[in-house]
């Protein structure tokens, strides 16, 4: 069975998990602060981490850090206010494997759930990569590993070398594809390089929380974006 911790000081937010979680048939544990999550996590080393961001005392990056620390491969997704753009890039550079926003909802629950159980069964801190599918006229090319603003020269010398003047791109988000904050910019440059030569880019397979994320930094005004289906 899949173990879950929950961190959270809300103690309605941890009913709501647990309720939810238990439905799901996960091994639910829940802790109202950092330092009562970051003990469980070590007594019981969950498979997912959900913690909130905003607690009294440890806050939620710090233990995002500490569990980190630890080497762990438990795929860590933390909790963040409606709206709240830095808390989660935050989050992302200290390489968290998602993020949902209060009040929580069950599509994004379960969008990060699914990823996470995905991304546990993968190997840990897989260095970017960009590989080819399909053949022409489809241009699709899977993004897999951790990206960040130092694999932008990888990603457009590997489409640009084959032309893309006046084509459609895809850009299909492996389960192991993870992002950081100068990663996001590195992407947003990417496409704007593409989009000067009259390419049309589609991101195709992304998760609804990082849809909303996408959307937030303004990339919908540059490229489609296709989230991943439910039980993809």
């Amino acid at each position: 069975m899949i173990k879950v911790l929950v961190i959270d000081d809300e103690k309605p937010t941890l009913s709501m998990f647990r309720l939810f979680l238990a439905a799901y048939g996960y091994d639910v544990f829940t802790a109202q602060s950092g330092l009562e999550g970051l003990e469980l996590f070590k007594a019981h080393r969950p498979d997912i981490v959900f913690t909130d961001i905003k607690m009294p005392g440890m806050d939620g990056l710090t233990v995002l850090r500490k569990i980190k620390a630890l080497g762990t491969s438990s795929q860590i997704i933390v909790i963040t206010g409606h709206g709240d753009l830095e808390k989660a890039m935050e989050a992302l550079d200290l390489d968290a494997s998602d993020f949902i926003n209060k009040p929580v909802d069950r599509q994004a629950l379960d969008a990060a759930l699914s990823r996470a159980e995905k991304r546990r069964q993968l190997p840990v801190s897989m260095p970017f990569n960009i590989s080819r599918k399909g053949t022409d006229p489809d241009l699709i090319f899977i993004l897999s590993g951790r990206f960040t603003s130092r694999n932008l020269d990888q990603l457009s010398g590997q489409i640009t070398q084959i032309g893309i003047n006046n084509q459609t791109v895809t850009l299909e988000i492996d389960d192991n594809f993870s992002i950081n904050r100068s990663g996001i910019s590195g992407l947003i440059r990417a496409i704007e390089q593409m989009r000067k030569q009259n390419t049309h880019v589609v991101l195709n397979n992304v998760s609804c929380n990082f849809s909303r994320l996408f959307k937030m930094v303004g990339m919908d005004k540059l490229a489609d974006i296709h989230e991943a289906r439910a039980g993809d």
